[in-house]
């Protein structure tokens, strides 16, 4: 593998980068040593932060203390903002850490107490989004290593509720979520003796409460007051056939093209029932809210029509991520190249959006339990080609449902950044 195949490799997480460090681990320190300084996950939310995969490749080396220390420097620089550098940072020095490597355990300690002083030097809550916030959780949730480091951070926590007039109830919803379930008994008996740790576990269930409540109303109501995504999925698994009609008729008459977007949005997940012709001519209105929630609606529909337009399209070189949506869901053995030309123009253009959201589209139908032709070929592609490991792992999942694993392919998988993905292959390995 070139340094250039294995980067781009190793942005995608796949497995074989492991395999090709531990061969040849001087080719490719610097793009190793490259990946420490930046978090290269696709979707870090869904994918997790690929901290174990890049500690695997570093922990190859020798002298891997240089990688430590890259690490390290990096986290000491963060200052708060969007994104997800700071738990992979964080998350990479803790593994290090579990290896002996006190100081790295050190740096994400530093940062914490960096992070929660300034929290409680904050008179009031800023307008801007409030990212120290979030990152003081994130640090809390890599640190609460053991029952006594969730106590130790759960009272710091509980601290700032009592003190700081600007905290709301439910400021650390993913920490309670994860630590506080896992260790909810110590918790609960520790909150009977130290009114910071009370505070933290009332002000977190009092925002759990009070969102159930919220859902429970919303449930009781239904469908009233549901729009957008809720609304969709609400009419595709619930409502009657009569129910949906009466929806696309409140589409077919609105005129007025933010209020046609808004009820065309009904069936961005349900099918509309009705011929597909309006919500063709909306794909080319000039109103983007109204395009946008027609291409989304026709992906549902499996309709000559529906393919018809899109094989025009592709005619007259519309070869977009969404009218190959609309080929895919009307998928026959004839568009068969074509739709592998397209993915491979995604490829080739470095379009990693559209590649994700080609495979969001191709996973979408083999998830339905029908006797439609499905597009099996596009699998291996999107295993070696989607950005991102999460959705990488349904092609792997489809692909072993259709006999198309290799061994060579499961073994690279043991190392992939995936996690559920290295549990797939041992799985299939044994």
């Amino acid at each position: 593998m070139t340094k250039k195949e294995f980067k781009a490799a190793m942005r995608r997480g796949l497995g074989r980068c492991v395999m090709a460090v531990r061969q040849k681990p001087e080719k490719y320190r610097d793009i190793v040593l490259w990946a420490c300084k930046r978090n290269i996950a696709y979707d870090a939310q869904s994918e997790g932060t690929r901290s174990w995969y890049v500690y695997t490749m570093a922990n190859t080396y020798p002298d891997r203390e240089i990688f430590i220390r890259t690490v390290a420097e990096a986290l000491r620089k963060y200052r708060p903002k969007a994104g997800w550098d700071l738990l992979y940072f964080s998350e990479l020095l803790m593994f290090f850490a579990s290896d002996g490597w006190d100081f790295a355990r050190k740096t994400v300690e530093d940062k914490y107490q960096e992070f929660l002083a300034a929290m409680f030097a904050l008179k009031r809550r800023p307008r801007r989004v409030f990212h120290e916030l979030t990152d003081l959780e994130e640090l809390g949730l890599v640190l609460a290593e053991d029952r006594t480091a969730f106590l130790r951070i759960a009272k710091d926590f509980g601290r700032l509720y009592r003190e700081k007039s600007y905290m709301t109830d439910g400021e650390f919803p993913w920490f309670f979520a994860e630590k506080g379930e896992q260790y909810r008994k110590t918790l609960e008996h520790a909150a009977q003796k130290d009114e910071d740790i009370a505070c933290f576990l009332q002000r977190e269930s009092a925002n759990i409460a009070a969102r159930e409540e919220r859902w429970a109303q919303q449930k009781a109501s239904y469908p009233d007051g549901l729009t957008g995504v809720r609304l969709s999925r609400w009419l595709r698994n619930h409502a009657d056939t009569e129910t949906v009609e009466q929806y696309a008729a409140a589409y077919r008459e609105q005129t007025q093209p933010a209020l046609r977007a808004q009820a065309l949005e009904a069936f961005s997940w349900c099918p509309y029932p009705d011929a597909p012709l309006p919500i063709i001519e909306d794909t080319q209105s000039d109103h983007e809210a109204l395009q946008s929630a027609a291409w989304r609606a026709l992906e549902n529909l499996r309709n000559p029509v529906v393919r018809k337009f899109a094989l025009e399209n592709v005619d007259k070189g519309i070869r977009t991520p969404e009218n190959f949506a609309l080929l895919v869901t009307n998928y026959l053995s004839d568009d068969a190249k074509l739709l592998e030309t397209l993915l491979w123009e995604f490829v080739e253009t470095r379009d990693w959006d559209a590649v994700h959201a080609a495979g969001m589209d191709v996973y979408r139908v083999f998830e339905k339990d029908s006797g439609i032709p499905r597009p099996k070929h596009l699998l291996p592609i999107l295993y070696e080609y989607n950005p991102c490991s999460f959705c990488r792992e349904s092609a792997l999942r489809f692909m072993s449902g259709h006999r198309m694993l290799t061994k060579e392919i499961l073994e690279e998988c043991r190392f992939d950044s995936s996690y559920e993905i290295r549990r797939f292959a041992e799985k299939r390995l044994k």
